[in-house]
């Protein structure tokens, strides 16, 4: 029997009007519906395998004036496009009815989460760091590392590479939502080893002019403010904001360092303390502006500017002792250091749609400019078994100014090939250029002198181009298909180029790379699926890095970069299973990651007991485990989230060293508690737990802290008060134990 095809187009006026419920029925019972579905974000609805005959079709949504149209399939026209319904806006409606409806913090899609920001209430008012540490399956340590399953993931905003990759200057006030895509598709970056964490700024999607202020404040170890306006009109064929933030913060730190040498008699115990005292001053200035051309072409017009001003007072503390605890030598080091920093980031996008929606083209290209001065004055004061002053201070002082430039240029087209499978295919290039200049001065006979030892220009550029392709299809029935899958390739080659003016080190890489992807989703039920997925990635390392400069802020503790890092390659295996009933929903995933040529930071002792630590490429590592998230609603009272991850790690990194290699299995586990207590009421409670991950001379200690947040609406809903105290018991610390055959 040959079957007939209906679709349409929901729009108020050139608006395309989405989750509108498309019912149809047959026209002899106009009682009983045959299929039922909801426009998308396109207003685009379609119903298949319908029988011929005569129907009436209803499109329904509250705020609108229901609609109904008669639509007859017959053998000569089994295909019925009803092209742009028009739907008529019910004045009335809108005066009398109230939505109201619980946000859902989780959002499941085929390739990760979605994160809805402001449904995360005890981080309003911090940074998207704060906003991360409590986010599902994302482990953050309290000197603000970011790892998913143990790696550093790549992190986007709006999705696209920008020199806005430090989190502690995004307010999470400004975040709309937080992506993440574990294993990523060929579409993506290949530079995704651990994941992307993409984070969508807000953005204006209501009509006609709005305005929204937020003001908080807080008090800690140290004091903050924070404020942020946000201003919008959206009307015919323009959609404009414009938004400000800011956040004045304190913050302290306390270090305790101890150390024993096990080949230095002289210098056998190291007990270091430090104290951090810390004021940050971030402001940040949003504008964007879309244009619709035409109801199928939009242009739109991003640009964003951070400006930085942060010091930083450290006091530093160190005594040295011989084996049998003899009194060798003190001393105490101050170091001020002022940091000011500009960014600006600029993008133009056009997006392009068809009459069949599934077709689409987008192209866009940004740069993101990124310039920053930081001075720092040390003084050090040698200081006798009593703490007596030992002659005169001896005085250093180090600049780094460091100007960077992402660009990035994308275009994506989407083509149907058949009435069950697109094409996808597009091109992406990146271009960053970093230069870096860092001089050591030491005060000789009341005179600055360079040190050329700890001084040096860096410069570093970076080209990748990258083509892909890949099939998205699927089985079956549209609304409910029996199996999704996605075939895809990424070609990328890369050309980067790097100088060390004071060693006259060059580094000149290139190298070209097959990235093959696939991931596969078997519906048992509508609402049950397996998923398997493969993916190679690469992991390049990041500027920081790559730059060679030494800091020396502690003069036996020191860090510095390293230029010659080659990329390291990664084979992602994961296998996942998605399940949701009426008030539960459950997934649980098993994962295998090998990555070849690691980068990770290796530490030695040198003969005058400096601790000196950078990077390097190790032999391999292998990452194995199981990633699980629950979310019920148990009641109108009470709703939780509940996410934790298991897994081994085993690090090699036998061509560096016999002894440099470790093996922890490691665990996360997050609990998200919502309360109504009342109406308009919401109570949060956040528990949080990271267990100790492996390095590759040894481990990284556990991280734990508990958080609530309360949140009352007034003023008819259009305003909200919050109260948030982060970390209860005080019980936030981060830390590392290295355990060699030197130290």
């Amino acid at each position: 029997q040959k079957k007939g095809i209906i679709r349409g187009k929901a729009l108020d006026v050139t608006i395309p009007v989405e989750f509108a419920n498309v019912l149809l029925y047959a026209k002899s019972d106009s009682r009983k519906i045959i299929k039922n579905t909801v426009t998308d974000s396109t207003g685009f609805f379609v119903f298949t395998s319908l029988s011929l005959g005569a129907y009436s079709l209803k499109i329904q949504l509250i705020g609108y004036v229901p609609k109904t149209i008669d639509i007859r399939l017959n053998t000569e026209d089994q295909l019925i496009d009803l092209g742009k319904i028009s739907l008529e806006t019910d004045a009335k409606l809108l005066k009398t009815v109230e939505v109201t409806a619980r946000k859902a913090l989780i959002q499941r899609t085929p390739q990760g989460l979605i994160i809805n920001a402001s449904a995360t209430l005890t981080q309003q008012g911090g940074t998207a760091t704060d906003l991360l540490r409590n986010t599902p399956t994302v482990a953050v340590d309290a000197e603000g590392g970011i790892t998913l399953r143990g790696k550093t993931p790549l992190i986007l905003i709006n999705g696209r590479n920008s020199s806005l990759g430090n989190m502690e200057q995004i307010q999470a006030n400004s975040i709309e939502s937080i992506e993440i895509i574990n294993n990523p598709s060929a579409q993506y970056d290949a530079d995704a080893e651990g994941g992307i964490i993409n984070i969508v700024l807000k953005k204006n999607q209501q009509n006609g002019t709005n305005g929204a202020v937020a003001l908080g404040t807080g008090y800690g170890a140290k004091g903050r403010i924070n404020s942020s306006l946000l201003l919008s009109h959206k009307a015919g064929k323009w959609n404009i904001g414009l938004s400000y933030d800011n956040r004045f913060a304190g913050r302290i730190r306390k270090v305790d360092g101890d150390r024993v040498n096990f080949n230095i008699p002289g210098q056998y115990y190291l007990t270091q303390r430090r104290f951090d005292d810390r004021i940050d001053r971030n402001q940040n200035l949003k504008f964007n502006v879309d244009y619709a051309l035409n109801p199928k072409n939009t242009l739109s017009f991003e640009a964003i500017g951070t400006l930085i001003d942060e010091d930083n007072d450290e006091a530093l503390t160190n005594l040295v002792e011989t084996q049998n605890r003899s009194f060798t030598n003190k001393y105490t080091r101050r170091s001020i250091e002022l940091r000011k920093g500009r960014i600006g980031e600029f993008a133009l996008i056009y997006k392009r749609k068809f009459e069949d929606d599934r077709k689409s083209l987008s192209a866009n290209a940004s740069s993101s400019l990124n310039n920053n001065k930081e001075n720092t004055d040390i003084t050090t004061q040698t200081l006798l078994e009593n703490g007596s002053l030992l002659g005169n201070p001896f005085l250093q002082r180090t600049y780094n100014y460091q100007t960077s430039n992402v660009n990035n240029l994308q275009l994506d087209y989407v083509l149907p090939i058949s009435q069950r499978s697109v094409l996808e295919t597009g091109y992406k290039g990146i271009l960053r250029v970093l230069g870096t200049d860092f001089q050591s001065q030491d005060k000789v006979n009341g005179t600055y002198i360079p040190n050329p030892k700890t001084s040096n220009i860096f410069d570093f550029k970076e080209q990748i181009h990258a083509v892909y392709a890949q099939i998205n299809a699927f089985v079956g029935d549209k609304q409910s298909p029996r199996m999704r899958y996605t075939f895809g390739l990424r070609a990328e080659q890369v050309w980067n180029k790097g100088r060390v003016i004071s060693n006259s080190l060059a580094v000149d890489n290139k190298y070209f790379n097959l990235f093959p992807t696939a991931n596969i989703a078997y519906y048992l039920r509508p609402n049950e699926f397996l998923k398997l997925s493969y993916g190679r990635r690469i992991n390049r390392p990041g500027l920081g890095a790559l730059n060679p400069f030494t800091d020396i802020t502690d003069s036996l503790t020191q860090r510095g970069g390293n230029p010659q890092l080659k990329p390291e390659l990664v084979h992602s295996l994961e296998l996942g299973y998605n399940k949701e009933w009426e008030r539960v929903s459950f997934s649980s995933l098993l994962f295998y990651r090998r990555a070849n040529n690691i980068i990770q930071p290796f530490t030695i002792l040198r003969a005058d007991g400096v601790l000196f630590t950078q990077p390097l490429n190790f032999g391999n590592s292998v990452t194995y485990g199981s990633e699980n998230i629950l979310t019920a609603y148990l009641s109108k009272f009470w709703d939780f989230n509940l996410s934790f991850s298991l897994f081994q790690q085993n690090i090699d990194g036998s061509n560096v060293g016999s002894e440099v290699g470790n093996s922890v299995f490691s665990w996360y586990g997050k609990v998200i508690n919502n309360f109504t207590l009342w109406k308009g009421s919401k109570l949060q409670l956040i528990g949080v737990y990271n267990s100790p991950i492996a390095t590759p001379q040894g481990e990284r200690i556990a991280i734990y802290n508990a958080d609530v947040g309360f949140q009352q609406k007034m003023l008819k809903g259009k305003g909200r008060l919050g109260v948030i105290v982060t970390d209860i018991f005080n019980t936030q610390r981060s830390g590392f134990l290295w355990d060699t055959a030197d130290f």
